[in-house]
């Protein structure tokens, strides 16, 4: 009982609820059923996100392209669909074709060079969104089908937002992995020390680049999913998911030093990003101060996760 209580998922969660009675208390339309479904339609798409992420983060890595990948994979999706006129299956598989090959690149970077995600990432960050302003010249790409914006804007039997169904399948599918596979304990094993896992005879080099390549393409499906809920694919999407996917991580028990966290923890972690943005929104807080919000949420996050280290120390 006192495990479970202390941890981070548990106390997280606990905030949580605080935060939910106060917004229904200050805003009763917070607990409305329209403000519910934006709710939860914002927390499943960065807790797709930051699933993502999650692995990289597992493995003492991290990776910082993530909203201009969220921003190239929507823009490549709107491109082949409207532009080259492809199916949408075709272009969403494409899309995640390109996924998959940054992700190999920066695992390369960081298995063969030795060089850390922080910096390889970063390139991306900036390449990626450049490959964006290339491509739609400044511009959105408009006249997408609506297949393709029912992905960000559908309801499951009119309730149910369809991003929230799409997160619940990738948590399931990573839950899986990391809990019940020998791929998901190595993982671990990788980030808690690699180089004991080297020597135990595990193939390191090649679950850090499985672990970026999911990164990149949890991002480029949440990009998707924005292009759908824009109707276009919008250059200038994905700004500073970021930051909101790793302080989501971080608040949810994941440690930047790897080795520990789980999906659960990810979930309540995006959570509270969701429910605290929300709640700013329907308090009429001004915008900008909510990244200076989340900025100090990230800190304390950080400062909690190094204090608990030192600890099990």
């Amino acid at each position: 009982l006192r495990a479970v209580l202390t941890a981070p998922e548990f106390l997280i969660f606990g905030v949580v609820v605080i935060l939910f009675i106060i917004g229904a208390v200050v805003n009763p339309r917070f607990i409305g059923i329209e403000n519910l479904k934006i709710l939860t339609r914002d927390t499943a798409i960065l807790a797709i996100v930051a699933i993502g992420v999650g692995f990289t983060i597992i493995t003492a890595g991290i990776d910082l392209s993530l909203g201009s990948i969220i921003g190239l994979g929507g823009v490549l999706t709107a491109y082949f669909v409207v532009r080259m006129n492809l199916p949408l299956p075709l272009g969403i598989v494409l899309t995640f074709l390109v996924a998959i090959a940054i992700g190999v690149f920066h695992g390369l970077y960081v298995t063969k060079l030795r060089m850390h995600g922080f910096l390889v990432t970063l390139v991306t960050l900036g390449v990626a969104r450049g490959a964006i302003l290339v491509i739609t010249d400044g511009f959105p790409i408009t006249g997408v089908p609506d297949s393709f914006a029912y992905l960000g804007q559908g309801f499951l039997f009119g309730i149910v937002p369809v991003p929230v169904v799409i997160c619940v399948v990738v948590a399931l599918l990573a839950h899986y992995l990391l809990r019940y596979t020998y791929i998901g304990r190595q993982i671990y094993a990788v980030g808690g020390n690699m180089q004991a896992t080297r020597l135990s005879g595990v193939n390191v080099d090649a679950r850090v680049i499985l672990c970026y390549v999911i990164s990149v393409v949890c991002a480029s499906l949440v990009g998707i999913i924005q292009a759908g809920r824009l109707s276009l694919g919008h250059p200038g999407a994905g700004e500073g998911f970021e930051l909101l996917a790793i302080t989501a991580c971080i608040l949810g028990g994941l440690s930047l030093m790897g080795g520990q966290g789980s999906v659960l923890g990810v979930l309540v972690g995006s959570l509270l990003i969701g429910v605290l943005q929300n709640e700013m929104v329907m308090l009429n807080i001004n915008p900008f101060w909510h990244r200076i919000v989340i900025g100090v949420v990230l800190l304390l996050a950080i400062t909690f996760d190094y204090g608990r280290r030192r600890k099990q120390r």
